[in-house]
């Protein structure tokens, strides 16, 4: 099933089908009275159909929403309520929500540059294809398109949440996750991407609501000092630029501000440049903002279901213009509008304080 837009509101009978997890055997279907879709890809949010009838829908299995011949979504089922004939559902990498040993940690390998792409093929196929718990397994296919050679992981707990793992891979290399069904071999494919795609423009003369900006978020860092891990010699001094570049310029025009400093050790006999180091923790925190525009479904100048997660956007608005990369979407059948979201900013810093502490103390 290619993905498609969902061209019109006033589409009758769409449908939704359930397939089992493991097997992708047909579980059930029919139609969807109504829906509401977040595939916001920094926050996961859960996303609702409203059926018609009670369904033997579970937990874990795969729910598709078609209009026509047309992918409304697809995503992994949450939850199941019938006295609501309701189903709700996350974006399909909520199926890789499970954490493993911390491989780097078993192998040595932290610390060492690697290619995020084949990484994360690495630890999905590890935690679900090449797994002998046939319980856990999955009927995979995974894709790579794409690279992302310098990335370096430097967390040294015990086990690895794959999860993390995920946004991680998002946050500094703009690695992302889409999903489709084969039927003709009964695979869920998964497609690792690195995106590089950008030049889309947004501008404030088609159909859309007053944008929502808040750029009131600092950078997660904008400089990072490398020191060597056992002299404590600083290795190097870096800077984010406003392209998203690193450079060990300090007087360069394009600094990211405010100055937002991070200290990286580093060890020399890893194979890893101090600036190579200093890249794969900084690239990304330029998009340390949020931006949500309302997109009319029925203006034709920006497609909103054309967008692919990490697309880089030029945003014009107000004889202003703001950089910035697709990050989520979110609608549902009756709103004539589609909910754009662009950065990396979601969440307030209470939740942020929460989930650091649960992180935490997930690890001891």
């Amino acid at each position: 099933m290619e993905q498609s837009p969902h061209s019109r509101i006033s589409i009758l009978y769409e449908q939704y089908r359930v397939y089992d997890r493991q097997t992708l055997g047909y579980v059930d279907g029919g139609v969807l009275r109504d829906f509401t879709v977040d595939m916001d890809y920094l926050t996961n949010n859960a996303s609702t159909a409203t059926l018609t009838e009670e369904t033997y829908a579970k937990k874990g299995d795969i729910i598709a929403g078609i209009a026509g011949t047309e992918k409304i979504f697809l995503g992994s089922v949450t939850a199941v309520d019938n006295s609501k004939r309701q189903i709700s559902f996350k974006h399909c990498k909520e199926i890789f929500s499970d954490t493993v040993l911390n491989v780097f940690k078993y192998t040595s390998t932290i610390g060492y540059k690697f290619d995020a792409v084949t990484g994360l093929e690495t630890l999905i196929r590890l935690a679900f294809i090449d797994t002998d718990d046939i319980k856990k397994r999955l009927p995979l296919r995974i894709e790579k398109r794409g690279a992302a050679a310098g990335a370096v992981w430097n967390d040294d707990g015990d086990t690895l949440s794959i999860a993390d793992f995920i946004q991680w891979a998002f946050d500094n290399h703009n690695v992302y996750l889409d999903f489709d069904i084969d039927f003709t071999v009964n695979k869920l494919v998964c497609r690792i991407i690195k995106n590089t795609a950008g030049g889309y423009v947004i501008k404030d003369n088609i159909k859309l609501s007053t944008p929502t900006f808040d750029k009131n978020e600092l950078p997660n860092y904008s400089k990072a000092v490398v020191y060597n891990k056992d002299t404590g010699a600083i290795a190097g001094t870096f800077y984010l630029l406003s392209d998203n570049t690193v450079t060990a310029t300090a007087t360069n025009g394009k600094r990211l501000l405010p100055v937002q400093t991070k200290y990286v050790t580093y060890d020399p006999d890893k194979g890893v440049t101090p600036l190579e180091l200093a890249t794969s923790e900084l690239q990304g925190n330029i998009y340390a903002h949020c931006i949500q525009y309302r997109l009319s479904k029925e203006q034709n100048l920006v497609k909103a279901t054309s967008f692919n997660i990490g697309d880089g956007v030029k945003i014009i608005y107000g004889e202003r213009e703001y950089d910035s990369i697709f990050t989520g979407l979110k609608f549902n059948k009756s709103d004539p509008y589609y909910t754009c979201y662009f950065g990396k900013t979601r969440i307030a810093f209470t939740d942020r304080l929460k989930q650091f502490i649960d992180k935490k103390y997930r690890k001891k």
